[in-house]
């Protein structure tokens, strides 16, 4: 079990910028949903043992019902950090680099980036998602210039299999999921884990955008055929970097390039 106050005495020790109040559950639906409803200007930490309605992209489920997961949410409010809506494109490229670099740390266990925000490792020729993120926020009504508009907070949801077996996984993810555990073969301490993320996490808030994309672009799957959606047609390419604003950057099959600002890539 994670300890709240062996959490929080932890991070005391790392002497954050961000002080967060540290709330942890064995089983709650969603830590995300659990962030949003919490009341008040404190940043927070929510830990869960496992979810049960653990939430992905554009609204599809992510499977946290293993006990063997590292499942939790960081809540930045306005009042302890001064963001706009601009700056919250870097937060899912933030976070991924917060885990990629932790992993890498404890676990020597590289990770790469599937734009924006997935965690895969690459087994033989193919590439097992170990995390997944979800980044959300909510922005206060103000300016009519969507960039300038100030954030009321932003949350970003992290799902991490760590000491999970094969035989966690439900069927349909067994032949794309993998853990830590499965990769290397030992058991890791979660507290490890998540107190290394949430200080490299606090840390690129603050660093320079230019540090974090250079850290993002050491991560970043390059030259996969990929597939997407654009202006209602599928398009093929290769992904061939990200821009100053974390879009992902495609080389087009005629040989051209366009951008993705947002959406989903499919490995073709």
């Amino acid at each position: 079990m994670i300890n709240g106050h062996e959490i929080s005495s932890r991070l005391q020790k790392k002497h954050l910028k961000l002080d967060y109040e540290v709330i942890c559950k064995k089983s709650t639906g969603s830590t995300n949903v659990d962030a949003k409803k919490a009341a008040g200007q404190s940043n927070l930490l929510i830990v869960a043992e496992k979810q049960t309605a653990g939430k992905g992209r554009y609204g599809r489920s992510f499977y946290s019902e293993s006990t063997g997961g590292l499942y939790f949410t960081v809540k930045i409010c306005r009042d302890n950090i001064n963001l706009n809506t601009g700056d919250i494109t870097f937060i899912p490229l933030i976070a991924a680099v917060a885990v990629s670099q932790a992993v890498s740390s404890l676990c020597g266990v590289e990770l790469l980036i599937k734009w924006p925000n997935d965690l895969l490792y690459k087994s033989g020729s193919e590439h097992k998602k170990l995390c997944g993120i979800l980044t959300e926020a909510s922005v206060s009504a103000g300016s009519t210039e969507p960039e300038s508009r100030s954030v009321s907070y932003f949350i970003a949801g992290i799902g991490l299999n760590v000491n999970n077996d094969i035989t966690d996984f439900p069927g349909d993810i067994k032949n794309t999921a993998s853990s830590l555990k499965i990769i290397t073969g030992k058991q890791y301490d979660l507290a490890d884990i998540l107190c290394e993320t949430v200080d490299i996490f606090t840390r690129f808030l603050f660093a320079p955008r230019e540090i974090l994309l250079d850290e993002y672009k050491k991560r970043l799957l390059l030259g996969i055929d990929i597939s997407f959606a654009q202006n209602g047609s599928i398009i093929k390419g290769k992904t061939a970097g990200i821009n100053q604003s974390g879009n992902l950057v495609v080389k087009l099959e005629n040989g051209g390039e366009t951008i993705i600002r947002s959406g989903e890539i499919n490995f073709i």
